[in-house]
Parts: C-alpha cells; sequence; structure tokens
C-alpha cells in the first residue's frame, strides 16, 4: 500500500512537472517575439527645442564697426523664440532579427507647423523680425534594437533629414533694402531614441525622440540709413548698408512622436 502511495506520489510530482515544462515552454514561445519584416504606419506629435534660439545681429557690410551704434539705438531689445508645433505623417520601414538585435531602415514624411524667429526692436521706433518657418519634415534613417522576452524593442535611430523651410523678414523699419527671403531646402541630420510595444503579430504602437539639425541658414535682411539721421547706424547705401542675420545659423530642433504601425 505504502508503495502504491510513493509510485502514484512519484507520478504526479513527475506529471506536474512536465506540465509546468510545458507551460514554461509555451510562454517562452509566446515570449519570442518576431520583429523581422515590413511595417507602415502613422505618427503623429509635437516639435519644440530645448536649445538656445539666438537673436539678430548686425553687420556693416564694408566691415567698419557699429557696434557701439547698434547698442544705443537697440538696447537690450533683443529676443529670440521658438513655437512650438504639432507634426502628423506617414512612415514605411523594415526590420531584420538576428538573435536578440533587431536592426533596420525607415524613412518617413511628415506635415510640421512649427517656425523659429528672432527679434529686434529700436528707439526709432520699429521691428526687425527674422523669421524661419518648416512646413515639410522628412527623414531616412537606421535603426539598431535589443530585443528580449518582453514585447518591448528599446531602439537608438540616426540618419539624413530633409526640410522645406521658408525664410522671411517682417518690420516697419525705413531702412529696410530687401531680403533674400524664399523656400529653401535644409538638409541635415537627425538622431534619437526610442521603443516600440507589440500590441499583437500585425499591430506595433511606438514612442521616439529625435533631434534635428537642418543646417545653415545664408537668409539675411540688408538696411541703411543717412549719417545724422536716426538710422545712421546703418550705414549708407553706397557703403552697402548693414546685413541682419540671426544668431543661431543652423535650424535645430526636436520632436516626441507617437505612431501606430502594421507589419506585413
Amino acid at each position: 500500500m505504502k508503495n502504491i502511495q510513493l509510485n502514484s506520489g512519484k507520478k504526479l510530482i513527475i506529471q506536474t512537472l512536465i506540465g509546468v515544462g510545458m507551460t514554461l515552454g509555451a510562454v517562452s514561445a509566446q515570449a519570442e517575439k518576431d520583429w523581422s519584416g515590413g511595417f507602415a504606419g502613422v505618427d503623429f506629435g509635437v516639435g519644440f527645442d530645448l536649445g538656445n534660439t539666438g537673436e539678430l545681429e548686425f553687420r556693416r557690410v564694408d566691415g567698419t564697426n557699429n557696434t557701439t551704434a547698434i547698442n544705443n539705438a537697440f538696447g537690450r531689445n533683443f529676443d529670440g523664440k521658438f513655437e512650438a508645433g504639432e507634426t502628423f505623417g506617414l512612415r514605411a520601414g523594415y526590420n531584420f532579427q538576428r538573435n536578440n538585435f533587431v536592426y533596420g531602415v525607415i524613412g518617413d514624411i511628415s506635415y510640421a507647423n512649427i517656425s523659429e524667429e528672432q527679434s529686434a526692436f529700436s528707439s526709432t521706433p520699429a521691428t526687425y523680425i527674422e523669421r524661419r518657418k518648416l512646413n515639410t519634415l522628412a527623414s531616412l534613417r537606421g535603426r539598431l534594437g535589443y530585443a528580449n522576452e518582453s514585447p518591448i524593442l528599446p531602439f537608438v535611430t540616426a540618419g539624413i533629414a530633409y526640410g522645406d523651410v521658408k525664410y522671411s523678414w517682417e518690420g516697419n523699419s525705413p531702412a529696410f533694402r530687401g531680403d533674400n527671403g524664399r523656400d529653401t531646402n535644409g538638409i541635415g541630420y537627425v538622431l534619437g531614441l526610442g521603443a516600440d510595444y507589440m500590441v499583437n503579430d500585425n499591430v506595433t504602437v511606438g514612442v521616439e525622440f529625435l533631434h534635428y539639425n537642418l543646417g545653415e541658414s545664408d537668409f539675411k535682411a540688408r538696411f541703411s540709413g543717412e549719417a545724422g539721421g536716426a538710422l545712421a547706424a546703418f550705414g549708407n547705401a553706397a557703403s552697402g548698408g548693414t546685413i541682419q542675420q540671426g544668431s543661431e545659423e543652423d535650424f535645430a530642433f526636436q520632436t516626441l512622436k507617437i505612431s501606430v504601425n502594421w507589419k506585413f
């Protein structure tokens, strides 16, 4: 009777261990996420700037120093600000997976409502504003992530960035003579990090923080005035006058985006 009980107990233990093993095996199989393959989706977010937007600078074309005259005309009335705005767009890419490492490429294009300006107010009185506005933002990036047993894939990313930027001057200064405001194609770089969450085998959601730099701007506005007048600080037209340009030449900013993606 005792042997029968022992045998029954051993059998129960073995069955339990087998059951636990099968359960763990099933859980492990479920936990091994497959991130490989193509995907496409939509994203939306916000663009902002964590850095310094700079301020306007005025330089005489003939090289003479007009710093004192400019300071007397403007005092400390210089300002710079970044207008945060929304972004939304489309994306597509492809992932490869080798063991725990997931690597691939992604391309995206977004509508963006982002602008930056530097301004000054003179004692004449007059306002001077240089503005650059971003309408379209796109990138082509590589991604490298590390997969484990969770449905979350953290990754880093970097690549090239493109932006359709509109440069313009606004103000009411009688010294204004013209500018080279126009649409321009800003090409630079983008880098960042993020994470994707696998909802199921076909759908993922993600979040990413990206830093963009669209390169230098050669936007300038030109001013001139008559000697002895209120606008004398700018120099006369014969001397070439004065060039106004923002001190932050690179158009740099950050975005925080949320995406929904479908695998195929």
